[in-house]
């Protein structure tokens, strides 16, 4: 196997579902790292909320964060790539949701945005580690196109309403994928984890079966039937896992360092 970039999701992958990173997980990507692999993270995090686990990692090469949206080099913490939502579509967005009552997010300048605290707000800061700011008005605040907007909706039916509402005002302008199942995340149209990997590849010589890929949610799934050998955790979303090479244990079992233990002879132990 002659992988040489290895691109790794954060939550539900290298993370617990506490979104923990063990150390034994950390001691496996450094491994793979000393035998010359590049070693990344693409994430539909913010930057601010992925930087601490890259740290820990000791990445030095690209960020990729908010599903694509978003490529951050972390030694400067310097923005290499930036797609934002149009902000005449994001106004439209913010507009109608508001009109209907969904509860909306929206990412600026790597902070997150809220018309006004609830449930799902606190939700989400637990598992980001950051803190929103509230505004009086979403539409009235953005003066610039968001990285990435995000609908919270836990109700299952009411999923499926607001993506088919999404689809049917604004499916040429937005893509809509999901890291968890109550969440609806939206991009610029074209936007994915696979797109700055790609463009990565090209700009250090990397063929696509030379790249691996681990991840567990739909907005993974472009980079992991990109990926030359795409990895799907145990837990990840059904249709992940169909289109995915091989599958990795569960986030919660220390899958990916177990993976890459075995595959890379790394003769670590790890129970």
């Amino acid at each position: 196997m002659n992988i040489k970039l290895i691109s790794f999701d954060l939550d539900g992958t290298l993370l617990s579902d506490q979104h923990q990173l063990d150390e034994k997980t950390i001691e496996a990507v450094q491994a793979v790292r000393a035998k010359g692999i590049k070693t990344l993270i693409a994430t539909g995090r913010m930057y601010i909320s992925a930087k601490p686990y890259v740290n820990s990692l000791e990445m030095k090469d690209p960020i990729i964060t908010y599903n694509g949206a978003l490529v951050m080099n972390p030694l400067l913490d310097e923005e290499i790539y930036h797609s934002p939502i149009p902000l005449a579509i994001a106004k439209d967005i913010s507009k109608k949701v508001k009109e209907f009552d969904y509860y909306l997010q929206t990412f600026l300048d790597d902070t997150l945005y809220v018309a006004e605290k609830n449930d799902f707000t606190l939700k989400y800061e637990n598992i980001a580690g950051v803190e929103a700011q509230v505004v009086n008005d979403l539409t009235d605040f953005m003066d610039k196109g968001p990285t990435k907007m995000l609908i919270i909706e836990e109700d299952e039916a009411v999923q499926i309403e607001i993506q088919n509402f999404l689809l049917d005002n604004f499916s040429d302008q937005i893509e809509i994928t999901s890291s968890y199942p109550s969440f609806l995340e939206i991009t610029k149209k074209g936007i994915s984890k696979a797109v700055p990997l790609e463009r990565y590849a090209a700009e250090n010589n990397l063929k696509r079966e030379e790249i691996m890929a681990f991840g567990d949610g739909l907005n993974d799934l472009k980079m992991i039937e990109w990926a030359g050998q795409g990895i799907a955790m145990e837990n990840a979303h059904p249709a992940l896992k169909d289109a995915a090479d091989d599958i990795a244990q569960n986030n919660n079992q220390l899958g990916v360092a177990k993976y890459l233990n075995e595959k890379f002879d790394l003769g670590l132990e790890i129970n």
